[in-house]
């Protein structure tokens, strides 16, 4: 799930700390390193996207992807619900979601999401830091886990939580990481991935903007 990177329509809540331009660049090294984690993670791969008109502009940030969604919906829960009904329609067993503001979680928590899925859980979930989820697995489509959420809230993670708890669905999670939405986290993933070499090869474009802008 991403937003095409233009400036100032992508992290806007770090433009106290960059410059529009340098917000589109950072949200372009984080797709490209997204979509670089999950095709190390499975085979089929879709960028589901918005707006719907930059498909082009897309394209040249991930010449290598060839499978693209638009997003529809009225609010990112919708959207997200909608994504999955899409990729189940199309026959898939199950389904795992990432964002993109999460670069250096390690791609093994992917792979354990399916095999979580593959075996007795039907959702899984990887918490952030700040009460959100940077991975959503689903092996059924249930869009009632979506509905009447405070999305990019504190909240978020406990409400989808407590709307799964309602269900017969079983859940398991991965382990915790990080969002990079401010301009602390910003500076925690400076810190990260100059100074760990694994997060330096989780994601390395953003290592690499990271060199260019901060260091």
């Amino acid at each position: 799930m991403t937003k095409v990177p233009q400036a100032g329509r992508v992290k806007t809540r770090l433009h106290d700390a960059l410059a529009a331009a340098d917000c589109e660049t950072l949200a372009a090294a984080f797709l490209k390193d997204a979509a670089g984690k999950a095709r190390a993670a499975c085979e089929n791969v879709f960028i589901a996207f918005t707006p719907p008109d930059e498909i082009q502009k897309l394209r040249e940030i991930l010449p290598e992807e060839t499978n693209f969604i638009e997003q529809t919906g009225a609010d990112l829960g919708e959207r997200m619900s909608n994504a999955f009904r899409e990729m189940f329609r199309r026959g898939t067993a199950s389904v795992v979601m990432i964002g993109t503001d999460s670069p250096t979680f390690p791609t093994d928590y992917i792979e354990q999401a399916f095999e979580f899925l593959e075996t007795n859980s039907d959702v899984v979930l990887g918490k952030t830091d700040d009460g959100g989820f940077y991975l959503i697995g689903l092996r059924v489509w249930r869009p009632e886990i979506f509905e009447r959420i405070k999305w990019s809230a504190p909240e978020t993670f406990e409400q989808v939580y407590r709307k799964i708890d309602l269900t017969d669905l079983h859940l398991r999670e991965t382990p915790g990481w990080y969002d990079v939405d401010e301009a602390h986290s910003l500076i925690r993933l400076k810190n990260e991935i100059l100074q760990n070499t694994n997060a330096k090869r989780r994601a390395p474009h953003t290592f690499e903007w990271i060199t260019a802008h901060l260091s």
